[in-house]
């Protein structure tokens, strides 16, 4: 029961969401809307500067041209500088530890000094000849089209072009969402330079439990210069993010602006105040509107050899610099990040119809079933920690809310896509036809308004709030039989009170 079409036709128009692919705002466009041609109009410099500050005149989202980290700092008393920390600081696990739990920005820099630092390997010419694909996919950031061109053409037009964008300029390429080389990807995983915590699929990362059939794929890399940008947003489903600067061109760089994460929901309603919604990531946010936000705004000048580490929720933009610049960047999933996305984000993402793509409960199910067996294969052992088994608990307590949302009191005579025997881990990948969210377990399907052999998928979430097909006669479905769920989450209570007890305490969680 493959997935394959989005059938937002079928559901009644009053239930229709804000589209997401609107355009973004020009904000960072060489021309604002109703300028003359040849002019090139700030569009932050309509207030006067504060007291004993340069003129906001001299600096602007219209382009890079003056900017510099001290310079932008000194637009806004919002502006803080990020904490930097250096690669080879013996106490950089407790820094990094420290500003995780505070939910702040952090630059641990100098990587490119480490012996290890693959100088050869981290270059243009090398990403090209090494790269899967020959092609690129390409957002030109004045019309905001997205297409694919030969990485070669690429290349040769962002080496031909200024680091600035000019009034007359129709077209300045970003490449998005590359592939990352395989050898690049290998010293990532085992170069022994990127401290393991951080590692894609690593101990700290709960992603590593999915199956390989339906791993989640983070690692990409993106290639652009000057006046190339992203607009702000948060990094998927809550998720952590690593962004290395592998290479420069021309002094290229990459300026960041990040909130913390606590602030995201204030960052929303600011946003809202602005007729935009951040989490459709269209907006890119002026500096003046960053300098009259209601919360701090960090700022990253990311050179050679910085890893960014993005927080959970964090809200940024970056703004590519000078030359060519190469960023790796991937994410991972932590513990915290699964609760905050499940109770937090999901809402939000059914709201604006946002796909969900980091799939948070099927992801909690598979840590879940792999922290269960971890545990039981190491009782007894000395090695057992009580840190996994408080991970556990964690799972089970997001598990047992799952179970409470997807419960039917019919679900014995549903319908169900897994027989009784199939693998609760086997299966198509199901999605929400009108807000494209995850379909974990129950959802409705109709096969009358449809012209093809795939039926209408809605979600649970969105069917009680009245989204549903035209004809109005949807089936309820369930995905697995629930028990074999049930099943799955009293093995991980099992495993709690079996540890729990060899150490003279007692477990129960009732669901």
């Amino acid at each position: 029961m493959a997935k394959r079409r989005s059938l937002r036709d079928t559901v009644p128009k009053n239930y229709a969401c804000a589209s997401p692919s609107a355009s973004p705002s020009p904000s960072l466009s060489v021309f604002s809307q109703g300028v003359e041609a040849g002019n090139v109009t700030s569009l932050d410099a309509n207030k006067d500067a504060p007291p004993n500050l340069p003129s906001r005149n001299s600096i602007s989202m219209a382009s890079t041209r003056k900017w510099s980290l001290d310079a932008l700092l000194k637009y806004s008393t919002n502006f803080v500088p990020a904490q930097r920390v250096p690669a080879t600081s013996p106490g950089l696990s407790e820094t990094m530890r420290k500003f995780e739990t505070l939910g702040e920005p952090l630059v641990v820099e100098g990587y490119h000094h480490h012996p290890a630092w693959p100088h050869e390997m981290f270059t243009l010419d090398y990403f090209v000849q090494n790269t899967t694909s020959d092609e690129i996919n390409v957002r030109n950031i004045h019309d905001w089209t997205d297409r694919t061109i030969k990485l070669s053409d690429f290349v040769n037009e962002c080496r031909n072009m200024s680091h600035y964008a000019s009034p007359d300029e129709k077209q300045r390429l970003y490449g998005k969402d590359a592939e990352c080389p395989e050898p690049w990807e290998n010293w990532l995983h085992n170069g022994g330079v990127i401290p393991l915590s951080l590692v894609e699929n690593g101990p700290q990362d709960l992603f590593r439990y999915r199956p390989d059939s339906a791993a989640v794929q983070t690692l990409m890399c993106y290639l652009g210069i000057g006046d190339t940008f992203t607009p702000c947003h948060k990094d998927l489903c809550a998720s952590s993010g690593q962004n290395l600067m592998c290479y420069t061109e021309d002094g290229g760089a990459s300026f960041w602006f990040m909130t913390k994460g606590s602030s995201s929901a204030d960052a929303a309603k600011y946003f809202h105040s602005l007729g935009r919604e951040l989490d459709h990531e269209n907006h890119v946010i002026t500096l003046e509107e960053l300098a009259n936000a209601p919360f701090q705004v960090f700022i990253i000048e990311q050179k050679l050899g910085d890893l960014v580490l993005v927080p959970p929720r964090s809200c940024h933009q970056v703004v590519n610099f000078g030359g060519i610049t190469i960023k790796t960047s991937w994410s991972r999933m932590t513990l915290d990040g699964l609760s905050v996305a499940y109770f937090h984000e999901l809402p939000i993402y059914r709201r604006v119809c946002r796909p969900e793509i980091y799939r948070v409960k099927d992801t909690i199910h598979h840590a879940l079933l792999g922290q269960t067996k971890e545990i039981c294969s190491s009782l007894g052992c000395k090695d057992s920690t009580s840190v996994a088994v408080g991970e556990l608990k964690e799972l089970l307590f997001l598990y047992d809310c799952i179970l409470a949302e997807e419960f039917s009191a019919g679900h014995g005579t549903m319908h169900h896509i897994l027989s009784q025997s199939g693998n609760v881990s086997d299966g198509a990948h199901l999605e929400c036809d009108f807000c494209h969210g995850d379909i974990f377990q129950s959802f409705f399907d109709c096969s009358q308004c449809t012209n093809d052999q795939n039926p209408l998928l809605i979600c649970s979430g969105c069917f009680v709030e009245g989204r549903r097909c035209r004809c109005k006669s949807m089936r309820p479905v369930q995905y697995r039989n629930f028990k074999q769920l049930i099943k799955i989450r009293d093995q991980a209570e099992n495993a709690i009170r079996q540890y729990e007890e060899t150490r003279g305490q007692m477990f129960t969680q009732e669901l």
